[in-house]
C-alpha cells in the first residue's frame, strides 16, 4: 500500500527532531530513510508505526489516516510489521513458533511453512535463535514480520549488527524476499552503501529535514549540494569556473570538464564541480593530462582508494584496482571523465 506522510513535526522537550517532514512511498516500493545519528530516522519510524506520537502531521496508509487531528489509530490497529535492529526474536520460542506468533491458530501451520520456505529455512523451524547465525536470526525476524500479510514493513537498521561479510548477503536475501512480497518497505539507516543498494528511492534527512527524495543513482550523481555529495560517497570537490553560455563546461585544476547542466549559472561563474574518485583513471607517467605522486593507499580487496598530490592544486582521490603497479612515491599522469555535477561557490 502507499504510504503519505504531511507536515510531521515532532520534539523532545524544547529540542527539535523533526521538522515538517513529508513523505511519499509508492504500493510495492522499497524506500530507504538515509541520515547521520541524530538526524531524526527512528522517531520518523517510531512515528509511522504508531510508537511516537507526533506533535503534527497527517500520516497515511493505503489512502487511511492512521494518525492526524482527532485522529490516532493504534499500532496493533496500523497492519504494520516492524523489524528491530537486533531482530528481538522470542529466546523461549524455536524458529516456527516465532514466525506464527500472533497468527490465528488455524492459519499458523500453512502459513509458518510458507515463510520458512521462503527465507530458505524449511529445515530449521524446530532450532531455537540461539542456535541460529545473525543473518539465520535476521530473515526470522523479517518472516515473523510478513507473516499476517502487513500493509507495510518497516526495518529499523536491521543489519548493523552483522558483520561486514554476512551484511551484503543477507541486505539480498531480504530485498528478495520483499519483491517476492511485493510488500512496500521502508528502511531506516546510516549505511550509504545499504541504501544506494537496496532502495528503490532514497530519502536523506538531515538536522530533522528532508534534503533529498531520488533514486540511488540519481542521488548519486545529482546531489543538492556538496555536504550531501560527501555524505553519499567519496568526493573530490573541486573550484572551477563555468565556460559557455549554459555552463556546458567547467575549468578547474582538473581539467576542463563537461558539466550535468549548472542551473541558471553562466559564463565566468564561480562553482564547486563534483568528482567521484571513480571518474579519474591513474596512468603512468605521461600517459595522461596531470600529473603528481602517490601519497597513500587503502586497500578494500576488491578495489582500492588512492591519494594523489598533483603537481598542481590540492589532492584528489582515485579509486583504482589498485593491482601494485602504482605504489606510494610512484609518480603517475590522471585522466579525469566527466560529466560533473557544480554549485555556485
Amino acid at each position: 500500500m502507499n504510504v503519505r506522510i504531511s507536515g510531521l513535526h515532532k520534539s523532545f522537550g524544547a529540542h527539535p527532531v523533526l521538522r515538517g517532514v513529508s513523505l511519499e512511498v509508492s504500493q510495492g516500493s522499497l524506500t530507504a530513510v538515509l541520515g547521520p545519528s541524530g538526524s531524526g530516522k527512528t522517531t520518523l519510524l517510531r512515528a509511522l508505526a504508531g510508537f511516537a506520537r507526533p506533535d503534527e502531521c497527517t500520516i497515511e496508509i493505503g489512502g487511511r489516516v492512521v494518525d492526524g487531528t482527532g485522529v490516532f489509530v493504534p499500532p496493533n490497529a496500523r497492519r504494520i510489521g516492524y523489524v528491530p535492529q537486533e531482530g528481538s526474536l522470542f529466546p523461549h520460542l524455536d524458529v516456527a513458533a516465532n514466525i506464527g506468533f500472533g497468527l490465528p491458530r488455524a492459519q499458523r501451520k500453512a502459513r509458518v511453512g510458507e515463510l520458512l520456505a521462503l527465507i530458505g529455512m524449511s529445515d530449521l523451524g524446530h532450532r531455537y535463535p540461539h542456535q541460529l547465525s545473525g543473518g539465520q536470526q535476521q530473515r526470522v525476524a523479517l518472516a515473523r514480520a510478513l507473516a499476517p500479510n502487513p500493509a507495510l514493513v518497516l526495518l529499523d537498521e536491521p543489519f548493523s549488527s552483522l558483520d561486514a561479510g554476512l551484511r551484503a548477503s543477507v541486505r539480498g536475501d531480504v530485498r528478495t524476499i520483499l519483491r517476492q512480497f511485493e510488500t512496500t518497505a521502508i528502511l531506516v539507516t546510516h549505511d550509504q552503501d545499504e541504501a544506494l543498494s537496496m532502495a528503490d528511492t532514497v530519502v536523506v534527512l538531515r538536522d530533522g529535514e528532508v534534503v533529498q527524495r531520488a533514486a540511488p543513482r540519481d542521488l548519486y550523481d545529482n546531489p543538492v549540494d556538496p555536504r550531501l555529495a560527501r555524505f553519499v560517497g567519496d568526493a573530490n570537490l573541486v573550484i572551477g569556473v563555468l565556460a559557455g553560455e549554459n555552463g556546458e563546461q567547467v575549468r578547474s585544476a582538473l581539467g576542463a570538464l563537461p558539466t550535468r547542466g549548472a542551473d541558471g549559472l553562466g559564463d565566468g561563474a564561480r562553482v564547486t564541480a563534483l568528482v567521484r574518485p571513480e571518474q579519474i583513471r591513474v596512468l603512468p607517467e605521461g600517459d595522461g593530462e596531470l600529473a603528481g605522486n602517490v601519497v597513500s593507499c587503502d586497500y578494500f580487496g576488491h578495489d582500492a582508494l588512492l591519494t594523489v598530490a598533483p603537481d598542481e592544486g590540492e589532492t584528489v582521490l582515485v579509486r583504482t584496482g589498485c593491482d601494485g603497479s602504482f605504489p606510494v612515491g610512484t609518480r603517475v599522469s590522471l585522466a579525469v571523465a566527466g560529466p560533473v555535477t557544480v554549485w555556485a561557490a
